[in-house]
């Protein structure tokens, strides 16, 4: 096992506005090379998400106590959607020119300072962290490594890996922090909040999920199915049986995924064994769920589910596309 570190720094971030040109690439460097994501054909015996029974399974859904969101035009987002997260009933949006804010019925707006672009953010109780690219004007190397912030998504400092890694998954739990860097596939992961990294070589994972109670155990989603790590990271076993997932999001107990033909499934047994709860119009391109709500991104609406995925609605609408 390699391990990699690198000095904090304070980013200098100077206000501008992002002329970025498309996701994943950055000012004066070539075009990376980004995850390949899951497609609808799976690999010789896996399983077929189509296959899976559509209806709810009341049982396995979360109870919930949220009211569903009045839909609001997401026409003023400056820059098309990467990721979604919650921070309670706010819906935290990771986009190519910053990060933005909406609260249920509201006009979103930007929250970070500078309107970098937001390839994998995560939020944590104490802390916020997120990687990307600069925006047009900043002070910042081209792969901006690891970013924390400590109040809301305002402001930016470098923790690590600046000018190195540009994460475009990016997961926590406690002091550990997992991300996939676009450039290669290669999963690296870090027990001290993100100033030491780890190599864990390239599991050619698309998107992965850590648990919130053992950060142990992980869940990411390959072009074969799933598969899950019990050893922080270190190795991954195929999940048998499991529907063809493309996006995860892990709460509390529940871990929600989202297969290539939208359909929505839980688990409860850190993703041993998976159950239908409802479905999307496609495959969505960010998931994140919270205790009372689950959302997705599909073309250019926000949906959102307030019976643990049984139903969604619109919450955003509008929305720029890639």
């Amino acid at each position: 096992m390699t391990v990699i570190s690198r000095l904090p720094r304070v980013l200098g971030l100077v206000a501008a506005t992002v002329t970025l040109a498309a996701c994943g690439t950055t000012v004066g460097t070539a075009e990376e090379s980004a995850p390949s994501p899951v497609t609808s054909t799976p690999a010789t015996g896996s399983p077929s998400a189509a296959s899976a029974d559509p209806s709810p399974s009341p049982s396995t859904a979360p109870a919930t106590t949220a009211e569903p969101a009045q839909p609001v035009s997401g026409a003023d987002i400056a820059g098309h959607i990467h990721n979604l997260a919650y921070d309670g009933r706010q819906l935290l949006i990771g986009t190519h020119e910053g990060l933005w804010a909406q609260d249920p019925g509201a006009t979103p707006s930007q929250v970070s300072d500078e309107a970098f672009d937001v390839m994998g953010f995560t939020p944590a109780a104490d802390r916020w962290l997120a990687s990307g690219h600069p925006g047009a004007g900043m002070d910042a190397p081209a792969d901006l490594g690891l970013l924390k912030s400590t109040d809301q998504g305002r402001t930016w400092t470098e923790v690590s890996l600046g000018g190195e890694v540009d994460f475009h998954r990016l997961v926590t739990s406690g002091d550990i922090v997992v991300g996939i860097n676009a450039h290669d596939g290669r999963l690296l992961r870090s027990d001290d909040g993100g100033a030491a990294w780890a190599d864990l070589g390239v599991p050619g994972l698309y998107d992965l999920a850590i648990s919130p109670t053992d950060p142990s155990v992980i869940v990411g989603t390959t072009e074969n199915g799933p598969v899950r790590s019990t050893d922080s990271g270190a190795t991954f076993q195929p999940i048998t049986g499991a529907p063809l997932l493309a996006l995860l999001a892990w709460t509390g107990d529940t871990l929600y995924g989202a297969d290539v033909d939208g359909q929505v499934s839980v688990s409860d047994d850190d993703g041993a064994t998976w159950s239908p709860v409802g479905s999307l119009p496609a495959q969505p391109a960010a998931l994140a769920a919270t205790a009372t709500s689950v959302s997705a991104l599909v073309g250019d609406t926000v949906l959102e589910s307030v019976d643990g995925g049984g139903s969604f609605v619109p919450r955003i609408t509008d929305l720029a596309g890639h």
